[in-house]
């Protein structure tokens, strides 16, 4: 393993900061769970009748497990309510970080909320300056959203196209077992989850103290964390803080080469040095603007942490990230924490999206890579790697 300075030390050098069912009960459940589709379609038409008002209900007084949990039962004594945005490039780890507040159910968890609306609404096409804008604005809407409990500002069509989304099965409560009963598990993803609605997601939103969103940078308008400031200056109608999660670019883009074919074989071409250096500049940029020299907005809600750190000491890290964020810890993390930070046991724990951990793979699986890959990498993301404390292989020679 190569050394790596201390995160704190590197970055002060480079920036000052200061149930089981028979199968009668399956298909009386699948009868009354379409029954109850339907009737739910009725009541987004309708606006709402008693059947969505008692879903509502139910939802708000089940736990995420189908357990009875106090935080639901009676008056609900609230701290205020504190939101974190977690921000990485791809490959990074965040699907590890972000269940890691998923775990605890006081917090309301949102998987890349900002995938549906790049490619399911906008397809990837922001080719114009008022496509751009746009964008802009719908994704400081849907984000403003979960932060204040209030979707109305979504229109139908963005709702529905977060009800069929894989991205909610990442979410415990966007995919609990009252809304995808696991009798249903067998279908189609898309047809196993009731369809959400503006008031079903208000309802379960209301039913968290906290909100945490994880989004890859690369869906932030023009990659910039300056364009979020619309969302942090309101501090009269949120409390946000922003983490943003760093990982070696050498580990980062192994890992992309091998999960996305498109790239395999090419890392010798002048397209591929040039997407790594994008990758890299990017964060770059990111880290000083909201190191060095912060604006007002940011200052005191920025953290960095190295990937390589936190599964290192995934639960020392998680509290220092849980004091951060101002969230209350809670015992379930830690025990979702020594359940993943293991290698996988078997062939469905296994896979480049897996969230069980072999630390030491994990640290030094990019060695594996081609050595002319690693030169690429070194080569493009040198001010990066300085950065953040990550030696040159060369420089070990």
């Amino acid at each position: 393993m190569l050394p790596r300075k201390p995160l704190s030390s590197v970055l002060t050098q480079k920036i000052p900061i200061d149930q089981d069912f028979n199968i009668n009960g399956e298909r009386e459940l699948e009868r009354k769970y379409e029954i109850t589709k339907a009737e739910n379609r009725q009541d987004l038409q309708s606006n709402g009748k008693e059947h969505e008002l008692a879903l509502l209900r139910k939802i708000t007084e089940s736990r995420i497990d189908g357990k009875t949990d106090e935080k639901h039962a009676g008056t609900l004594t609230r701290t205020p309510r504190r939101n974190l945005i977690i921000l990485s490039p791809p490959r990074s780890g965040s699907s590890f970080l972000g269940k890691l507040f998923d775990s605890n159910s006081k917090i309301m968890y949102w998987f890349e909320p900002l995938r549906v609306v790049q490619k399911n609404l906008f397809h990837d096409n922001l080719s114009s300056d008022k496509q751009i804008l746009s964008y802009k604005n719908d994704c400081i809407n849907v984000i403003e959203s979960t932060f204040k409990c209030d979707f109305t500002v979504l229109n139908n069509n963005t709702i529905a196209e977060y009800s069929k989304d894989d991205s909610r099965w990442a979410s415990s409560a966007l995919a609990s077992r009252f809304l995808c009963p696991p009798a249903l598990a067998h279908l189609n993803r898309s047809s196993s989850c009731l369809p959400l609605s503006h008031a079903m997601l208000k309802n379960i939103c209301n039913a968290h103290n906290h909100t945490v969103v994880k989004i890859l940078i690369g869906r932030v308008p023009n990659d910039s964390i300056a364009n979020l400031q619309e969302l942090l200056v309101r501090r009269e109608s949120h409390d946000v803080r922003l983490l943003h999660l760093v990982r070696d670019p050498r580990a980062i883009i192994y890992s992309v080469v091998q999960s996305v074919k498109w790239l395999n074989e090419t890392y010798l071409s002048k397209d591929f040095s040039l997407y790594v250096g994008r990758m890299c500049n990017r964060t770059v940029n990111n880290l000083r603007f909201g190191l060095s020299t912060p604006p007002s907005w940011l200052r005191g809600r920025f953290k960095v942490i190295r990937y390589e750190d936190l599964i290192n000491n995934a639960i020392i890290i998680s509290q220092e990230l849980y004091k951060f964020a101002r969230f209350e810890w809670s015992a379930s993390v830690e025990e979702w924490i020594n359940d993943h930070n293991r290698p996988p046991r078997d062939a469905e724990q296994q896979g480049p999206y897996s969230l069980y951990r072999n630390v030491s793979e994990v640290i030094d699986n990019w060695k594996n890579a081609p050595m002319d890959l690693i030169k690429v990498v070194e080569d493009n993301c040198g001010d990066l790697m300085h950065m953040l404390g990550y030696e040159r292989l060369a420089y070990m020679k």
